[in-house]
């Protein structure tokens, strides 16, 4: 009996990975836990997630922890299998994600806060429409450019930047895997240098994984290009974050105000819409992305995509508060 042996061109391509298998059960909703923060980060950067082949907003998962200053990873291989790990290592970042060779031009990090340019600064993206075309849009003179250097990840037909440690990174032990042809794509996080530290992901945002793919590749009838395909929302130990929606004027019993905050849909709040109490007498107004400070005093040493704390606004306890804490410079309030 002959054996069947293909010749190189007979055999199917991988990328389509990216766009027909479009599902991943237990990996494939952060879309609709997501939905009203996706909304205003459409508004804002006219960057979409993925469209599925119904045309509905896919999510896929990304897994993440970020360690206190000091403690040890409960994944640290992750690191060990780095050609060039951190020398101080802040967290990793896992995304889901298909087989990014020969068919991506580049993939960058986009973050809903991180992204977003000031009043009066130049873009921190640079985004192409999708135009309901079934191929993506050619950048022309923007091949291979991305506004931010530092949150491209993979670039120049699959080449990895430092800050990556694995294009298809193995399965975190002891984790479900994808039942589909799907990798992780993992990325590794320091604070960069004093000459250039790092500024992304700031707490609490939904920071994605954007990709621009060829010209002449299948992508389903994209939004945008790029667009985002997995993420998560980037909790740490001690910090989130949410959008005042709505303010409750101080009362004779409570003497400050008080707000409600779009956070994430959750078992508990199905809108995405929790009450918080501000630490102090600082005023916020409607719109305003808030830090929200955790349990202080909790033991845990570093933060999980799968933690409590990332399904339960308030802890166990129920004692988080909004703080007066900016980062890197975002917001008007004290910066950290």
């Amino acid at each position: 009996m002959e054996l069947w042996n293909p010749k190189p061109q007979e055999l199917e391509p991988l990328d389509v990975t990216w766009s027909v298998l479009d599902r991943e059960p237990g990996m494939d909703d952060l879309a609709e836990g997501a939905d009203d923060r996706w909304t205003k980060m459409a508004e804002d950067l006219k960057i979409y997630p993925f469209q599925d082949s119904d045309e509905v907003n896919r999510l896929f998962l990304a897994r993440f922890e970020f360690v206190k200053y000091g403690e040890e990873f409960q994944f640290p291989e992750v690191f060990e299998v780095s050609e060039e790990p951190p020398e101080t290592p802040l967290g990793f970042i896992d995304f889901l994600a298909g087989f990014p060779i020969d068919c991506v031009e580049m993939l960058v990090a986009i973050g809903e806060f991180s992204s977003k340019a000031k009043e009066g600064e130049d873009s921190k993206v640079k985004v192409f429409e999708g135009n309901d075309k079934v191929a993506p849009p050619i950048p022309k003179e923007e091949f291979f450019k991305w506004p931010e250097e530092d949150k491209i990840l993979l670039n120049l037909t699959a080449l990895v930047t430092k800050d990556v440690a694995k294009i298809l990174a193995k399965n975190l032990e002891g984790e479900p895997k994808p039942i589909t042809p799907k990798w992780w794509f993992r990325v590794q996080l320091d604070a960069g240098t004093e000459e250039s530290p790092k500024k992304w992901p700031v707490p609490g945002e939904f920071l994605g994984l954007g990709i621009r793919m060829f010209p002449g590749s299948y992508w389903g009838r994209q939004k945008s290009s790029p667009f985002i395909y997995s993420g998560n929302f980037m909790d740490t130990v001690y910090y989130t974050s949410g959008l005042i929606t709505e303010i409750t004027d101080p009362t004779d019993e409570i003497l400050y105000s008080t707000y409600k905050v779009q956070w994430r849909k959750t078992e508990d709040a199905e809108d995405g819409i929790v009450e918080a109490t501000p630490s102090d007498f600082a005023e916020y107004r409607v719109g305003d992305r808030v830090t929200i400070l955790k349990d202080v005093g909790t033991e845990k040493k570093s933060q999980l995509w799968k933690d409590d704390d990332m399904k339960e606004f308030g802890g166990e306890l129920d004692n988080w508060t909004i703080a007066p804490i900016s980062f890197y410079g975002l917001d008007t309030q004290e910066e950290a």
